[in-house]
C-alpha cells in the first residue's frame, strides 16, 4: 500500500503542477488582454479585482444580459452609457458587468485632490455641475466617443439622497448624445446601501441589482438634443417603478436634520 501511495504521490505532483500553471497562464492571458488596454497589466488585474468585488461583496445581479452589447460601439456608433446614481459604489458595479471599458464623467468637485492618481488611472473626465459650460469637458467627453471609447454619465449629476428619489437629469447628457450620434445604454441600479457618504457603500455590503435596458437610439426616434434628458428620467422613472422603487415627485430634499424632507 505504501508503495503504491508513494507512486501516486510522485506522479499527482507534476499533474497538480501543470495544471496550476496552466491556469496560471489562461489567467495571465485573460489579465494581459484585458478590454481597457491590451498589455497592461495594471487595468487587467483592476478590471479582475472589480469583477470579484462586485460579486462577491456587493452579490451583484446582472438582469437581461442579453442587452449587453459586446464592444463599445455598435453599428459604427459609439455607446454612452447612462445609470441612476445611487451610491459611490455604481461605476465599479456597471464596469463589471459590462464587458468592454467605460471611461466615466465626474463632477469636479467630487475630485477629491488626494486622490488625483486614481482618478488619472480611471482616465476620468471632470465636469463643472455649478451650470458653467464646461466645454473642456464636453470635448473630452466627445473625443473619448470618436476614438471608439464606450463614456459613462450619471444623468442627475449627484446622488440620491433618500430611497425613492430620482433628480431631474442635467441637459448635458442629451448635447453629448446629439453630438457624438451615440447609441444609450441604460442601466437602472437598485439594491445599493442608503449610505450619507459616497464611499461608505464601497466597504458596505448589498443586495445590487444591475438591469441593462436595450440600446436606445434616439436619432431614430427623432429626439433632439433638448428633448433626451427629459425623455431619459420619464422612462427612468417607469423602470424604478417596476423595479418596486416607485420615484416620488418632486424630489425628496434633504433638511438639517438628515432625513427627507419635501
Amino acid at each position: 500500500m505504501i508503495p503504491l501511495l508513494a507512486s501516486l504521490s510522485t506522479f499527482a505532483l507534476p499533474v497538480g503542477a501543470a495544471a496550476l500553471w496552466l491556469v496560471f497562464c489562461w489567467w495571465s492571458q485573460r489579465v494581459v488582454h484585458n478590454p481597457r488596454r491590451a498589455g497592461d497589466i495594471a487595468s487587467g488585474l483592476a478590471w479582475r479585482l472589480v469583477i470579484v468585488y462586485a460579486r462577491l461583496f456587493h452579490w451583484m445581479r446582472i438582469v437581461h444580459r442579453k442587452n449587453i452589447p459586446s464592444g463599445p460601439v455598435v453599428n459604427g456608433r459609439p455607446i454612452v452609457v447612462v445609470a441612476n446614481h445611487t451610491a459611490g459604489v455604481d461605476p465599479l458595479l456597471i464596469q463589471a458587468a459590462l464587458p468592454f471599458y467605460v471611461r466615466w464623467m465626474m463632477a469636479a468637485d467630487m475630485r477629491a485632490e488626494s486622490l488625483e492618481g486614481l482618478w488619472s488611472f480611471l482616465e476620468v473626465i471632470s465636469i463643472d455641475r455649478s451650470g458653467k459650460a464646461d466645454m473642456a469637458g464636453v470635448r473630452a467627453a466627445l473625443d473619448t466617443l470618436a476614438n471608439g471609447k464606450a463614456l459613462g454619465i450619471f444623468p442627475e449629476g449627484r446622488l440620491r439622497t433618500a430611497r425613492h428619489q430620482l433628480h431631474e437629469f442635467l441637459p448635458g447628457v442629451g448635447l453629448i448624445v446629439s453630438r457624438s450620434d451615440a447609441l444609450v445604454l441604460p442601466i437602472v441600479i437598485t439594491g445599493t446601501p442608503m449610505m450619507e457618504s459616497s464611499w461608505a457603500s464601497l466597504w458596505t455590503p448589498s443586495p445590487a441589482r444591475v438591469r441593462v435596458m436595450p440600446l436606445i437610439d434616439f436619432k431614430a426616434e427623432g429626439i433632439r438634443a433638448g428633448g433626451i434628458a427629459p425623455e431619459l428620467r420619464k422612462r427612468y422613472v417607469q423602470w424604478l417603478a417596476e423595479d418596486g422603487e416607485a420615484v416620488i415627485d418632486p424630489p425628496l430634499l434633504v433638511g438639517d436634520s438628515g432625513r427627507p424632507s419635501v
